[in-house]
């Protein structure tokens, strides 16, 4: 299934702030500047724990762009089945965020955003097996960084 993207490339995304699932408060404008973002957003028909953890891998990779990874989860019981990862998890729990990433038929989504948070590529899924691989998402992260850096 094809499915329409809601946010074009090479624009600003959306802003938000969402809770960690410490309970703090995580504001993505606050991120600004700092770090590019594999920003990957998971509704609530899809376990995303073994995905994550093949990631998982490439985290400490990444921080040499910089880059980090940012989850966005529905709720705090989706949020603690991860267990500990490398990645900042943040719950979602109006589905405010997800509404505004992920188009209908979507399960989850996987953002490849510059330091300032400009949507370079992005995979939207209908099922779990179509999610990037960590190799494809690892080519973007360094694609953005090179652009960043010239």
């Amino acid at each position: 299934m094809e499915l329409t993207p809601k946010l074009p490339l090479h624009k600003i995304v959306p802003l938000f702030t969402l809770p960690d699932k410490h309970g703090e408060p995580l504001n993505l404008a606050k991120q600004r500047g700092r770090n590019h973002l594999a920003l990957l957003i998971f509704g609530p028909d899809i376990q995303p724990r073994a995905y994550l953890q093949e990631l998982a891998a490439s985290a400490e990779a990444w921080k040499q762009l910089p880059a980090r990874g940012l989850v966005v989860v529905p709720d705090e019981d989706s949020a603690g089945a991860l267990g500990s990862l490398p990645f900042s998890v943040l719950i979602d729990g109006a589905g405010r965020v997800r509404n505004q990433f992920l188009p209908a038929g979507a399960v989850a989504g996987v953002f490849a955003l510059d330091r300032y948070g400009d949507l370079y590529h992005q995979w939207l899924v209908s099922n779990a097996a179509a999610l990037p691989s960590a190799t494809e998402i690892d080519g973007w992260l360094q694609a953005i960084s090179m652009q960043c850096s010239i």
